[in-house]
């Protein structure tokens, strides 16, 4: 998808800008969050949200209670934006996909939805971690 991204999107927006985007969408969050999320210092981030915020797809808003909390939160313009990305690489993805064959696409959209499943479970990682540190301990 970043391939794809690049090629026919990156004119809108980077696909870390879109990441970041997608995000914002189920919430506004703070700089940490978006850090941590990318895996990126806190400078990487501030500079992405000041592009963000001057291109008008973000907003950002200090806490009353300890000004240097700083929530992001995606504008409408930045919705639009995101909405017309999402759609165009799903289009993308649609167009390369339909010269895979049936069979084959239906294998890796089972394998897909598997993925997905497991990436929404919390229970996974915390599992494999104390069973890695009860197999260090024995």
């Amino acid at each position: 998808m970043r391939v794809l991204h690049n090629r026919y999107t990156a004119d809108e927006i980077t696909d870390t800008q879109f990441i970041v985007l997608r995000a914002l969408k189920k919430g506004p969050c703070n700089t940490s969050f978006l850090a941590h999320m990318l895996g990126v210092t806190l400078s990487a981030v501030t500079a992405l949200i000041n592009r963000l915020h001057k291109m008008g797809l973000v907003n950002r808003e200090r806490q009353e209670k300890d000004r240097r909390q700083v929530w992001i939160s995606i504008t409408p313009k930045g919705l639009q934006v995101l909405n017309d990305v999402e759609e165009r690489r799903n289009l993308l993805l649609a167009v390369y996909l339909s010269h895979v064959p049936e069979a084959k696409r239906q294998q890796l959209l089972a394998l897909l939805r598997e993925a997905s499943e497991l990436f929404e479970r919390d229970d996974i990682l915390q599992g494999d971690i104390l069973n890695e540190g009860q197999s260090r301990d024995s």
